[in-house]
């Protein structure tokens, strides 16, 4: 079976949030400390970058029709609870520009390598801004034996973040380029071997292939990646009518983990990459079919049928429906089921599901 058979395929996930209820809903009197107590949480991915740590509370706030996580820095809940507020306060009075500018949001960045089958890596990245900034390093790589990687980003945190990724990553270093009227520049003058270029600037650039790593002048080779609040719109994302999907979560520091073994290279096509890329993701289909999906054979017949219709992007009342049972014992099945397969979240639920 070849690895576009075996590959995953993803459904639209359900538009709740998995790690509660209130994605998406504005509520009133969120200026006031004490209403964002209850709305602190844990996340579970987090940016070496950020220096926090596991038990550093996080948010997510939502104003004008728009939401973003937020790490807090803090596991008091009183200091977390007032930082939020002030986060959100600032969304009200100064816009979300000005949020961005002076607190780390928490996003999922995809890496598009290819686009039939879909072939992605992500990763979990904290924008990095204020006292973090200076952690990325604007500098040309001094290293000579470094492949050079031109990151063509708009926002400064997410750049940052991304550069400071790529230069924790043996043998690459990053060049940063802040503009679209600046690549052309940038290109001819740091000469990278390799482009990493926000999906949405490819049209403004002239790169005629997004989605795919591809070359974007004799010798350079680009690749395109998307950014995402979180893991449910980043799977809602992918391209649809492909012949299969793989998305596999990386580390921030091994963001081009699936080329490392030719990378070094002096003397590098692109049609290599792409066929080194397509070999990685066959190794991690390999390797998965021999690991033990007992928990997941095991799960009752009716927490089966839960996970299959959430598989189907169906919300909790369609599942109640469909099963002729309550909202609150879905409520319950789905709870025993991220038990049962040791996951924190609906979206990591379904990929099990669909990996099995």
């Amino acid at each position: 079976m070849t690895a576009a058979d075996k590959s995953l395929f993803m459904k639209p996930m359900s538009k709740q949030h998995p790690n509660g209820g209130f994605a998406n809903v504005e509520s009133t009197g969120k200026g006031n400390e004490c209403n964002w107590k209850d709305r602190l949480i844990l996340r579970r991915y987090r940016f070496p970058a950020s220096g926090e740590s596991e038990q550093d509370l996080a948010t997510r706030i939502d104003h004008a029709g728009a939401g973003y996580f937020f790490p807090l820095g803090t596991p008091d809940l009183e200091t977390a609870a007032a930082k939020a507020a002030q986060i959100y306060q600032m969304a009200v009075k100064q816009g979300w520009n000005s949020v961005f500018q002076h607190f780390p949001r928490e996003l999922i960045v995809s890496f598009e390598w290819c686009m039939n089958p879909v072939l992605w890596t992500y990763t979990t990245i904290h924008t990095l801004v204020g006292k973090r900034a200076g952690l990325a390093s604007d500098s040309l790589p001094t290293n000579p034996n470094r492949q050079r990687v031109l990151v063509v980003e708009l926002d400064a945190g997410i750049r940052r973040a991304l550069c400071w990724s790529i230069d924790q990553q043996a043998g690459f270093g990053s060049v940063p380029c802040d503009s679209v009227e600046s690549f052309t520049h940038a290109l001819a003058f740091h000469k990278p071997r390799m482009v990493l270029l926000n999906h949405n600037l490819a049209g403004r650039i002239g790169f005629k292939s997004p989605g795919t790593i591809a070359p974007i002048q004799p010798g350079v080779s680009a690749l395109t990646y998307s950014v995402h609040v979180d893991g449910d719109q980043m799977f809602v994302s992918t391209p649809g009518g492909a012949g299969g999907y793989l998305v596999k979560r990386i580390k921030p520091n091994r963001l081009l983990e699936p080329i490392l073994n030719v990378a070094s290279r002096s003397e590098l096509m692109t049609d290599d990459l792409l066929l080194r890329v397509k070999y990685y993701f066959q190794e991690l289909l390999q390797l998965h079919s021999s690991h033990d999906n007992t928990a997941l054979a095991k799960l009752p017949r009716r927490e089966r049928e839960v996970l299959a219709l959430l598989s189907k992007g169906c919300v909790d009342k369609e599942i109640a429906q469909a099963m002729g049972i309550s909202v609150w014992t879905v409520h319950g099945h789905i709870k025993n089921i991220f038990k049962r397969l040791h996951v924190r979240t609906r979206t990591e639920a379904v990929i099990r599901y669909l990996e099995k």
